[in-house]
């Protein structure tokens, strides 16, 4: 190979018929950057070299012939453009422009004095001898080059989607695609043969919340992980698959000896569960799961949808799992209905506020309220935020339902404040608002508007909502802070919040979830889960509000504690105003404390 690094080549002083000489003056000054330009030409003599050498495009290799040793260097990604000699005719190259021109990664060859059977065969561009001018081969190169790296982008997509509909890269598992079409045969032979048929979905619960904070090569690792357990657990004759994300599906063909589909759920569901030790770490995960069984009539997509209903119900009632019932299918179209409804929501004037007081423990005074939205619909009744804020997030009314819910509370905690009752108002946030960069100017205007100080509106948090984007979480909690308003973390020590997040958002308190309160008179390990966050808190200068403090025990053992503040039916379930203003003057829940 005689590589121009290596031994420059002399100018033979020839040039091609038709050349210009003239195009290529010395001064030409090159428009393009060929520093990474490793170019290969491929001639008999030395004429494109020579018109290459003198308009100061490099040349990494010239060779005669497309020999063995080139097709090597070809391969191993040597050179990224070709140039070579057409006059010979599209034979004596046929084998390289197959090779490097009609399959990826995609190589751009320059065709000089080539015939249409060049292009035809995949050549990028053709220049006739006569049109070769310096300006005409960079445009050229220029051309070819970005031609190429469209059609390796374009081929690296459809690699992609090719695997992903075959398979899942990740995992190795059959993707959605894939594992639709062998469930569907599965469900033909099954009808066939009238044996039963299982599909369960599982779905890993706050999934995101721990890739973002373990980081996604944890996270995929995790999912290998769910994978190799669910593969090795499943029985004879079964498919594996995964849906999504997070998303895994199995699907069941009874044998004689199969036992009950719900009994498989409940046995993959420990299997799942088990601890993790992922790059020296141990982590727990845990699924819901969706269980649906064959029907005479069921088609795959039928039982696909039968086991997501099923799914959507274990989510909704915070189960382990649940197997499809005919009920599903009707809670989930009512569902559908009620997102419907929701934007009348507000408009009609649908939307109700109830009070649950939050009380100081070392006094036992009431310093404020939690505003807790209903709703009040025409036909189904009283509806509460469980079964709608879901909705409200996924239809695009969370926006509007929010600014209602602030905006009835700031005029509330006004209206207290002018009668002499000063109480700070608390509002749940959706995660979604939380990561809206207009909701701090909407708040500063609802503050502005009523005159209510800023220092008694508290915004609570949970900490899914800060992990899912901690980046733009941390510019909304910032600016919030900025102005005054206080900002507490809700349900904590459920999710996957750290203390370097605790030590760097600016937050003023965290509300202990209920489910540790609640049985910490009964079982030792809430109790010292309980002393462990109070201990955190009071560490970092934070404030703490017990949740679900629901009879005096637990109120006395969280002012053993020293816990600050409780929340919880022991005081008052939450409830409308007009019983708020009654029950803040007599508080007959401090009967049972005497």
């Amino acid at each position: 190979m005689n590589t121009r690094g290596l031994a420059s080549k002399q100018l033979s002083g020839h040039s091609p018929a038709g050349i210009h000489r003239s195009a290529a003056p010395d001064n030409h000054v090159l428009k393009l950057n060929y520093s990474k330009l490793q170019l290969l030409i491929l001639e008999p003599d030395d004429y494109i070299l020579n018109f290459c050498d003198e308009i100061n495009i490099p040349v990494a290799a010239h060779e005669a012939i497309y020999s063995d040793s080139v097709a090597k260097d070809i391969a191993a990604g040597v050179y990224n453009c070709i140039i070579i000699d057409g006059t010979r005719g599209s034979n004596e190259y046929k084998e390289i422009l197959t090779e490097v021109s009609n399959k990826p990664p995609f190589l751009p060859v320059i065709v000089i004095d080539g015939s249409l059977n060049f292009l035809r065969a995949g050549a990028s561009e053709n220049i006739a001898s006569n049109d070769l001018t310096a300006e005409r081969l960079e445009t050229a190169l220029f051309n070819a080059d970005r031609l190429c790296k469209l059609n390796n982008r374009t081929a690296i997509l459809e690699m992609e989607l090719s695997a992903f509909i075959e398979e899942d890269p990740l995992t190795a598992l059959p993707g959605r695609s894939k594992f639709r079409v062998r469930m569907a045969k599965a469900i033909e032979k099954a009808h066939s043969a009238k044996k039963s048929v299982s599909l369960i979905i599982l779905d890993l619960n706050s999934f995101k919340e721990l890739n973002e904070s373990r980081g996604h090569d944890f996270g995929d690792e995790v999912l290998k992980t769910v994978a190799k357990r669910l593969f090795k657990f499943a029985p004879y004759n079964s498919i594996v698959g995964r849906l999504g994300d997070d998303e895994f599906a199995l699907l069941a063909v009874d044998q004689d000896s199969s036992p009950e589909a719900s009994d498989i759920a409940a046995r993959l569901m420990h299997e799942i569960r088990k601890p993790y030790i992922i790059k020296g770490q141990k982590t727990d995960v845990s699924a819901t799961i969706g269980l649906a069984q064959l029907d005479d009539h069921d088609t795959a997509d039928g039982l696909l949808h039968k086991s997501i209903s099923a799914l959507y119900s274990a989510k909704r009632d915070k189960t382990h799992f649940t197997v499809y019932t005919h009920q599903d299918d009707l809670e989930r179209r009512q569902q559908l209905r009620l997102a419907q409804d929701l934007p009348d929501a507000v408009k009609n004037n649908q939307l109700v506020l109830n009070y649950q007081p939050i009380v100081r423990i070392s006094d036992q005074q009431v310093i404020g309220v939690e505003a807790l939205v209903r709703w009040q619909h025409p036909k189904q009744g009283l509806i509460f935020p469980d079964s709608f804020i879901p909705l409200a997030e996924g239809s695009g009314s969370i926006d509007a339902l929010t600014e209602w819910v602030l905006e009835q509370t700031i005029i509330q905690g006004s209206s207290w404040l002018a009668q002499g009752t000063r109480l700070s108002v608390s509002v749940n946030i959706s995660a979604l608002i939380l990561h809206n960069p207009a909701f701090p100017d909407m708040v500063a205007k609802k503050l502005e508007k009523t005159g209510f100080p800023a220092g008694l509106l508290k915004l609570e948090i949970t900490e899914s909502a800060i992990i899912s984007d901690v980046s733009r979480a941390t510019e909304i909690v910032t600016r919030l802070h900025e102005m005054g308003v206080r900002l507490s973390i809700d349900d904590f020590g459920t999710g996957y919040t750290s203390l370097a997040y605790l030590r760097k958002l600016p937050f003023d308190e965290i509300k202990i979830d209920k489910s540790f309160v609640l049985n910490m008179t009964q079982v030792a390990d809430d109790e010292v889960i309980v002393r462990t966050l109070l201990d955190l808190a009071k560490s970092l200068g934070l404030s703490v509000v017990a949740e679900g403090v629901e009879d005096a025990r637990t109120w006395k053992v969280l002012e053993a504690l020293d816990c600050d503040v409780a929340q919880g039916y022991f005081m008052s379930r939450p409830i409308d105003l007009e019983a708020f203003n009654s029950w803040i003057i007599t508080q007959p829940w401090k009967d049972e404390l005497k």
